[in-house]
């Protein structure tokens, strides 16, 4: 049975609908643009030949959407990797903040699909190394082990494909009525903490040769606390996932005959990742709705005191799948 959160009223009050801004009534050229800018963005149209000679940045199409996606000329800049106009459109304000049809600005469209070349000329200076997450402490004598380890604050999705299936699936799940209430209103009761990738000081410990590393509270966490979200790379499920990769969970797209993605964190991640099992958990790792995608996020849940071991309860199927027996913490 699922825990059920009794949350307090909502810390913002805006819809999560999909923010798209209509075009201004006359103008005719408007239908003519936009037909250029599909072609621009089925490849039937070189940029050379979309721009002809005029200065991108004062394009007539600067700001036109494409018909189907919504994606602007910023947002397909990211998807045909075309850095030198991204550092140009970048600089429009207004671009920057425009979202396609999936509620995506060309940013967050990056950092999803795992672009971090384009997404460091939108936001620079954005941190990989996983000794140096935000709000982690690693002891200084334990950080080779994790050199291989890229931090990722947020997960990214394998492929455009795969980002655009979840997006429909997910879609098609909530019009189905098939997302409960609660998971719907965690994405928006959570919403700040998810967008910014926030969480409590925390610490990535050694424990013993038997269990490994843990994750520990730095500092007290209230109960039904954002605790953190499971990052990885969302990816089409195979046997490897299922018995050798550890570190790798079910991403749901809350369809019970849909079992096709996992969410891998074996490479790319972020401390969650080292959560370790209890039969006694003080988190709950839940599956919710958020702005039209499915997130993994950990919930505490009751009151956490600091220095506390993290865990949640990997369930039965985890220790099927690979073989094992749950493993008990100290």
């Amino acid at each position: 049975m699922e825990e059920v959160f009794i949350l307090p009223q909502p810390k913002l009050c805006r819809a999560h609908g999909i923010e798209t801004e209509a075009p201004a009534e006359g103008q005719p050229k408007f239908f003519y643009w936009q037909k250029k800018i599909d072609k621009l963005s089925k490849r039937r149209l070189s940029w050379e030949e979309f721009l002809k000679g005029t200065p991108i940045q004062k394009h007539p199409a600067l700001r036109i959407p494409t018909s189907k996606t919504g994606d602007t000329l910023l947002h397909l800049s990211i998807l045909q990797s075309k850095t030198e106009h991204i550092q140009i459109l970048g600089r429009d304000p207004v671009l920057k903040i425009q979202r396609n049809q999936y509620g995506l600005t060309a940013l967050e469209l990056a950092e999803f699909l795992g672009r971090k070349k384009e997404a460091q000329l939108l936001q620079p200076a954005l941190e990989t190394n996983f000794c140096h997450a935000p709000n982690v402490s690693i002891p200084p004598r334990e950080s080779s082990h994790f050199e291989n380890l890229e931090y990722l604050p947020r997960p990214v999705f394998e492929n455009e494909e795969i980002l655009k299936e979840v997006f429909e699936k997910t879609k098609k799940a909530k019009e189905a009525d098939l997302i409960s209430p609660e998971k719907i209103w965690m994405g928006i009761y959570f919403d700040k903490e998810i967008r910014q990738a926030f969480h409590p000081a925390v610490s990535v410990r050694y424990i013993d040769e038997k269990v490994g590393f843990g994750a520990f509270a730095d500092e007290r966490i209230p109960s039904c606390s954002f605790v953190g979200e499971y990052t990885g790379v969302i990816t089409l499920r195979n046997q490897s996932h299922i018995h050798d990769n550890h570190y790798s969970v079910r991403y749901t797209v809350w369809d019970m005959l849909e079992k096709k993605y996992v969410l891998d964190g074996k490479k790319m991640g972020n401390y969650t990742r080292f959560i370790n099992h209890s039969e006694k958990p003080n988190l709950s790792l839940q599956a919710i709705y958020w702005r039209g995608l499915p997130r993994m996020i950990f919930v505490a849940l009751r009151e956490i005191r600091e220095g506390s071991q993290l865990t949640f309860d990997y369930g039965p199927l985890f220790w099927k799948q690979c073989c094992q027996i749950p493993k008990p913490i100290g």
